[in-house]
């Protein structure tokens, strides 16, 4: 399988990786690979492992880049390199395995990740405001945190910097006020890190 892009200017992979100097990260290039081994299997397929991936040379916005893929032994294993003018720029290995109903797997998989960033918000309040006989486990994420748990201002601009830290997000304090819930917390923060992908 071969395939020919150019790195779009606007794309959001540049946004987040140094403005003032925009380079693609490992990650877009391999999501390139994916698309492109996907597009030519017709079918959707899902990243199972990676292997032997080496990066050689930094790609810009507006490069055109040449993707060659070939199908190993093994079903749904690539050998993939990814060339700029000749030069190499990224190889190695990758494996796949069909997906069936994706729609149903990624609701599946968003649901695990927001489950696991409210309990780990639950953590972060609990240890703030040192809460007894709570654990992030049973801790009502519907819960209005100002008006049934007691959080104060003080504790919520607290509360916003741990999680500025501990996601690399930031919450701007126009935003406090509608941080009522562990939940809306945890949605807040998942569409933060979705926009800045």
């Amino acid at each position: 399988m071969n395939a020919r892009v150019t790195t779009d200017r606007d794309s959001p992979w540049f946004s987040g990786h140094f403005p003032e100097d925009p380079i693609l990260p490992g990650i877009g290039l391999l999501n390139m690979v994916a698309d492109c081994i996907a597009a030519a299997k017709e079918e959707t397929i899902v990243m199972a492992g990676l292997g032997r991936v080496k990066f050689r040379k930094i790609v810009r916005p507006g490069e055109q880049l040449d993707i060659l893929a070939t199908s190993d032994n093994k079903r749904d294993q690539y050998t993939f390199r990814i060339t700029s003018g000749g030069q190499d720029v990224c190889s190695g290995i990758m494996r796949f395995t069909p997906q069936e109903n994706p729609q149903v797997n990624n609701s599946e998989v968003m649901s695990n990740e927001i489950s696991q960033t409210i309990t780990r918000i639950a953590a972060i309040i609990i240890d703030e405001l040192k809460l007894e006989d709570v654990t992030p486990e049973t801790f009502d994420a519907d819960l209005d945190l100002v008006d049934e748990v007691g959080i104060d201002s003080m504790d919520l601009a607290t509360i916003a910097l741990v999680l500025r830290d501990e996601y690399g997000i930031r919450i701007d304090e126009d935003d406090y006020p509608k941080l009522t819930t562990v939940r809306i917390i945890a949605e807040y923060i998942d569409n933060k890190l979705k926009s800045s992908e």
